[in-house]
């Protein structure tokens, strides 16, 4: 194994991070969404154990989850502080192409942008029931942190993006995402996908 000693230069690949998070209010990110989303949705069960939620995972609309019953008596009795500790956290997953933000090294790069707001994912399947293709055009979205539009999700150009950044963009469609896939905002296969992520 080889030795980090403090006085050696280490030979160590870069930072090679694919997510992308809006952390603190003012962050704002512009991309391409390149795939279908995915979402996972997990109860967790202390500081570092979760369980993945055996109803917001599933299709069956009739799907148990002990987890989620014990929210719902924690709620019942007034329980908030229980409640709060074990409620249902969905996490939403876009392979995306990164062109604006604060991960500076990732932008026009393929990424997944992490954020668990519902109100990002909700506007732009708004637009997506409208007709709009919501994989043909560039979105910005900001954390604003303002009382009732917590997020700021804004619609850009549907302009082709430069031949660089199709590459990229190709390369971003390709990102294998382990999560449930959306069915809400879905892309149009109108182009090759790896089995694993049809």
């Amino acid at each position: 194994m080889p030795e980090a000693a403090f006085n050696k230069k280490l030979n160590l690949p870069g930072n090679t991070n694919t997510f992308v998070k809006l952390k603190s209010k003012g962050d704002k990110i512009k991309f391409r969404i390149a795939n279908t989303p995915h979402y996972e949705t997990i109860h967790w069960l202390g500081d570092i154990q979760f369980e993945l939620c055996g109803r917001f995972n599933s299709d069956d609309k009739e799907a148990k989850c002990t987890y989620c019953d014990d929210y719902d008596r924690a709620v019942e009795a007034g329980d908030k502080k229980t409640a709060d500790a074990i409620k249902a956290q969905t996490t939403f997953y876009y392979p995306i192409l990164l062109l604006e933000g604060n991960a500076s090294e990732q932008v026009g790069k393929p990424a997944i942008f992490q954020f668990n707001a519902k109100s990002i994912h909700y506007n732009i399947k708004g637009y997506a029931d409208e007709d709009v293709d919501v994989f043909a055009c560039d979105w910005l979205v900001e954390r604003t942190e303002e009382q009732g539009n917590y997020y700021h999700v804004k619609r850009l150009s549907d302009k082709p993006l430069s031949k660089e950044l199709q590459e990229q963009f190709e390369l971003a469609k390709q990102l294998k995402l382990k999560a449930k896939e959306s069915k809400s905002v879905v892309v149009d296969n109108d182009f090759d996908l790896p089995e694993e992520l049809k």
